[in-house]
């Protein structure tokens, strides 16, 4: 089975309004610590699990490209030393454009980043600024360029369904992020998440019709331009998914290395969940964190929303072989039958998933589907 393992850095230059990871700025950041702290804890779980071959790592955060090359090349260095690592090996990034330029862009090459994931969020400059981001869309432009020159995979993300924003705005923006012919694009729509400034402030957000209108906006013009959509918000060519994250949609392996950071795996047969604490001193000092065994139901209602989450959908075949049952046990067969019938899902010999009529309402139709 892939096993993955995510990094979490979580300082920023500032706070973005609508962010609620585990992200706080700073100015001055003790990278040798950090480097000592990350090999503490990627040691520790080495021990509990020797015998995983690593498939993808994923340097997240907080800003990421704040890190300097030389600590990305250490830690990458240190689980190559304490894991077998596939030849393939996916490494990934997040990076902000103003933290990076071409030089550097090379020397996380160097040090082993495979895929670069570039926070533009939105292609006007009003819009940035509403956003908080420090970058002008030249800057954004140019580290898109600077970094197709160097990795083979390159992805952006996108926030859309802004305040204000209409159907034509998105599109111009759109049609202006696929000119870019990248292999991957994150399209999120801004959600008010509790505890942000967005949330605090009482942003007004557009209404639900727009926000399907512009769901399926994207998903007509990314998959006519060749990134049909594999994840509720996530669009590739063939053969460029981000293979750490479907991990995660798909029942996979991870361990979660710093602060906020999750983690899942199996060990001696039980189904280990792992979560770190959030504020950095304190992670500091004792690098574990809350860790729970999860019932076979808790566990089946994981694999279940994360994988409708996907154009695939849930496999039948992978998740008996998960939980030695079908998953039809753990829902509302009432429920699912009425959803088939009004085109929400398709269940079938290959498994479940939802249409794109579904997608649209996925959080509410999942609430009533699944009987755990």
């Amino acid at each position: 089975m892939s096993f993955g393992i995510y990094i979490h850095f979580p300082y920023c230059r500032s706070k973005c309004p609508y962010c609620d990871f585990a992200s706080y700025p700073a100015k001055t950041i003790d990278f040798a610590l950090w480097n000592e702290k990350y090999a503490d804890a990627l040691t520790a779980y080495a021990r509990r699990l020797p015998d995983k071959t690593v498939s993808s790592v994923f340097f997240g955060g907080g800003t990421p490209s704040l890190m300097p090359p030389e600590l990305i090349g250490s830690v990458i260095a240190k689980i190559k030393a304490l894991w077998k690592c596939a030849d393939d090996t996916e490494i990934s990034m997040e990076a902000n454009p103003c933290s990076v330029d071409l030089d550097k862009l090379r020397a996380y090459r160097a040090a082993g980043i495979t895929r670069l994931s570039l926070g533009v969020q939105a292609l006007n400059d009003k819009d940035l600024k509403f956003l908080g981001r420090l970058h002008s869309v030249e800057q954004a432009l140019r580290a898109v360029s600077d970094a197709k020159q160097i990795f083979d995979d390159v992805s952006a993300d996108l926030i859309y369904a802004r305040p204000t924003q209409t159907y034509a705005q998105w599109q111009s923006e759109l049609d202006q992020a696929l000119s870019l012919n990248l292999k991957h694009l994150s399209l999120y729509q801004l959600t008010l998440e509790e505890g942000t400034y967005f949330y605090k402030k009482g942003l007004e957000m557009p209404e639900d019709a727009l926000c399907a209108d512009l769901f399926t906006l994207t998903d007509r013009m990314t998959y006519q331009a060749g990134l049909p959509r594999y994840e509720v918000s996530n669009h590739a060519a063939k053969g460029h998914e981000c293979r750490h994250n479907l991990l995660y949609w798909q029942g996979g392996e991870w361990i979660g290395i710093g602060p906020a950071a999750h983690g899942r795996f199996t060990q001696n047969g039980q189904f280990i969940a792992t979560a770190e604490s959030r504020i950095p001193a304190e992670w500091m000092k004792h690098t574990g964190g809350e860790e729970i065994v999860l019932t076979p139901k808790e566990k089946a209602e994981e694999l279940i929303l994360m994988a409708l989450r996907t154009e695939k959908g849930l496999n039948r075949d992978a998740f008996k072989a998960a939980l030695g049952q079908d998953f039809e046990s753990f829902l509302d067969g009432e429920v699912l039958q009425d959803y088939q019938m009004d085109g929400l899902m398709v269940c079938d010999k290959k498994g479940l998933r939802a249409t794109a009529k579904g997608l649209l309402i996925l959080n509410a139709l999942c609430r009533s589907l699944i009987n755990v």
